[in-house]
């Protein structure tokens, strides 16, 4: 219940994230070549606000075809509008990747795919995402209908049946080093005027140089 590799004090609930515009958001994916496989195909999109803070947005899982996952994914780009989007090198070379790539510009769909090549075990691709996690947390969407699924991925991993989400993730903790916090929304409020400029003011007459 505590969870072994990610701890359940790690998961941070938010009922409303912060506005997108002081966000930078990217996105990782975990592809299941066939739909009959028993594999989940995951995409995972995360913004960071200006603190650094990582928050999950979206999450997708479903055992679904090359074309449907597809379509979903550009949904995802279209609507969050990521600076960067991770994925493993070896699953986009066995035949998905040029059905994809046109997709995206039939639809418009744009966004910089970074790959990433299949290194060490599940729990060593995961360490990066791990260790952000330890620190500052992952802010998750209490109410979402996938949360329960996905709490219960993260603290039975290594060992759970399934780790899909993991992975998806973990290919977005690769993207860290390459991250941008989020911006702080601009102020606002009005800069007062200097008196220089009070002397050419038209709404009063005791410093306006017309007056005689």
């Amino acid at each position: 219940e505590e969870g072994d590799y990610f701890k359940s004090e790690w998961l941070k609930p938010y009922t409303k994230a912060p506005p997108l515009d002081t966000m930078r958001v990217y996105g990782g994916s975990d592809y299941a070549v066939t739909a009959d496989g028993g594999d989940f195909t995951v995409h995972a999109v995360v913004g960071l606000d200006p603190e650094g803070r990582m928050y999950l947005l979206d999450l997708w899982r479903k055992q679904a075809s090359s074309d449907m996952w597809i379509e979903s994914f550009c949904d995802m780009v279209l609507q969050w509008k990521p600076m960067a989007w991770a994925e493993e090198q070896g699953q986009i070379k066995s035949g998905v990747g040029p059905f994809l790539e046109r997709r995206m510009r039939e639809r418009r769909a744009y966004t910089v795919r970074e790959q990433f090549p299949t290194r060490g075990d599940k729990a060593i691709r995961a360490q990066s995402i791990r260790s952000s996690m330890a620190m500052n947390g992952l802010y998750v969407p209490m109410n979402a209908p996938w949360y329960a699924d996905l709490r219960s991925e993260l603290l039975s991993f290594p060992a759970g049946k399934h780790d899909d989400q993991v992975d998806a993730l973990g290919l977005v903790g690769q993207l860290l080093d390459r991250m941008q916090a989020g911006v702080k929304a601009k102020s606002q409020e009005r800069k007062p005027r200097d008196r220089w400029d009070a002397v050419f003011d038209d709404d009063g007459d005791e410093l306006n140089w017309k007056t005689a």
